[in-house]
C-alpha cells in the first residue's frame, strides 16, 4: 500500500492576499473542538475566542503576522478553521464565504510583536498523560 501522506492532506488551506496558509488540526485539538461545539451552554467570550483562534492557527498565526495580514482577516481565518475542524468542512466553508458576517464579537488582537503563543496557551492544550491500564485496574479492585 502507498503511504497515506502521499495522497491525503488533511490541512485546511486558506488563500489570503495571494498566499495560501495551511492550518493543521491534531487529534487532541479536534476532540477539544468537537466538545466545545457540542456543549450548547458554552459561550466563548472575546478572550477565550482569541485563545481558541491562536491555538487553532498555531505557527500559521506567526506567518500571517510576518506577512502583515490584518487582525480581522486572521480572526476570520481562525474562526473558519474552528468551524471546519470543530463542526464540519461545510460549516467552515459557509463561514469563510460569509466574510465574517455570521459571528458577533470582536476579540482583541494579540500583539503583532508576539513571536510565540506563550507557555500558558501551550499548557492549556497539553494532552493528558496516559495512565497505565494496570494501575487503573488495580485502583478499581483495591478498596
Amino acid at each position: 500500500m502507498e503511504d497515506l501522506a502521499a495522497f491525503m492532506d488533511p490541512a485546511l488551506r486558506l488563500p489570503i492576499g495571494g498566499r495560501e496558509y495551511g492550518i493543521h488540526c491534531s487529534a487532541w485539538q479536534g476532540l477539544h473542538l468537537r466538545r466545545l461545539f457540542a456543549d450548547p451552554t458554552r459561550i466563548l467570550d472575546d478572550e477565550s475566542e482569541r485563545t481558541e483562534i491562536l491555538h487553532m492557527l498555531g505557527d500559521t498565526y506567526q506567518q500571517m503576522v510576518d506577512d502583515d495580514i490584518s487582525w480581522p482577516r486572521i480572526a476570520h481565518a481562525g474562526r473558519t478553521a474552528l468551524f471546519w475542524f470543530g463542526i464540519s468542512p461545510e460549516a467552515g466553508a459557509r463561514y469563510w464565504e460569509s466574510v465574517g458576517g455570521a459571528a458577533s464579537g470582536n476579540p482583541l488582537p494579540p500583539s503583532p510583536k508576539q513571536t510565540a503563543m506563550g507557555a500558558k496557551l501551550r499548557s492549556i492544550f497539553q494532552p493528558q498523560e496516559r495512565m497505565d491500564r494496570m494501575i487503573l485496574a488495580a485502583a478499581r479492585t483495591t478498596r
